[in-house]
């Protein structure tokens, strides 16, 4: 158990670490964390659900099929993390899932993302039925509602497009951004990497207070384990992850 939560925290630190840096210069970000976090979110849940087990009947599950009916299947793993919560004792400290919206949309992408879209790349380039880019499906989703939910205006870029007129067609940008848009000019690339950052900050944060509530559970019903059956502390290995939201929106490597 104790191999399986290090690969699990492991896993889910460089996700996240990718996600914040992603951009749309940079889509391998995007594909490489969302990789990595669905790896670490799956084995959290399953360990989760291993621990449940443990707890209610004193020993280890013997079938195999008890974890693997679930797959890969976050929607579903995450349904299993709620039915464990309801058998936590109160008081405990078990984070709530962020805004219903918002956990919704991102569960349904994670859900696809860990099924299918991880293979998207290798798919067209095997001739595959076209489906959508992941990155395009995440921005134009998930990206979407947090980017309305921004407060305030985008620093103003009226430079920028002073520069695009005295510059005219001289200046080119070969960038796209996460939509599928081609970037026309430096005031569309200003705002493009503007909305990136953004949704790089926010949408981190959002997979990581999933990540919070999922191992705070975990964490919790462990502490439920008959002292009979030996398992670890799980909180040594996602310390990081039991914290308040203000520092985990701090985050930017998830090396603590």
């Amino acid at each position: 158990m104790s191999h399986e939560a290090g690969l699990a925290s492991y896993s889910l630190r460089g996700g996240l670490r990718s996600l914040r840096k992603a951009n749309y210069e940079k889509p391998m970000n995007y594909y490489g964390g969302f990789f990595q976090y669905t790896i670490g979110l799956e084995r959290i849940m399953k360990l989760a659900l291993i621990v449940d087990y443990v707890a209610q009947n004193k020993t280890f599950p013997n079938d195999n099929q008890y974890i693997k009916q679930y797959g890969h299947k976050i929607n579903n793993l995450l349904d299993g993390i709620q039915d464990i919560r309801e058998r936590i004792e109160e008081p405990s400290r078990v984070w709530k899932l962020p805004e219903k919206d918002l956990t919704d949309a991102a569960v349904k992408f994670l859900t696809n993302f860990a099924q299918s879209a991880r293979y998207y790349n290798i798919d067209v380039l095997t001739g595959k039925e076209a489906t959508q880019d992941p990155v395009k499906v995440w921005f134009s989703t998930v990206g979407k509602k947090l980017l309305a939910k921004r407060k305030g205006s985008p620093p103003s870029a009226e430079w920028a497009r002073a520069l695009d007129s005295d510059l005219g067609d001289s200046l080119s940008f070969r960038f796209e951004t996460e939509t599928g848009e081609p970037i026309r000019g430096l005031e569309a690339a200003i705002r493009a990497k503007d909305d990136s950052e953004y949704v790089a900050k926010e949408g981190t944060f959002l997979c990581s207070r999933i990540a919070r509530h999922a191992i705070s559970v975990l964490t919790e019903r462990s502490n439920q384990v008959p002292h009979e059956v030996e398992i670890p502390d799980f909180s040594e290995f996602f310390h990081i992850f039991i914290m308040d939201d203000a520092y985990l929106k701090r985050q930017k490597v998830f090396t603590g």
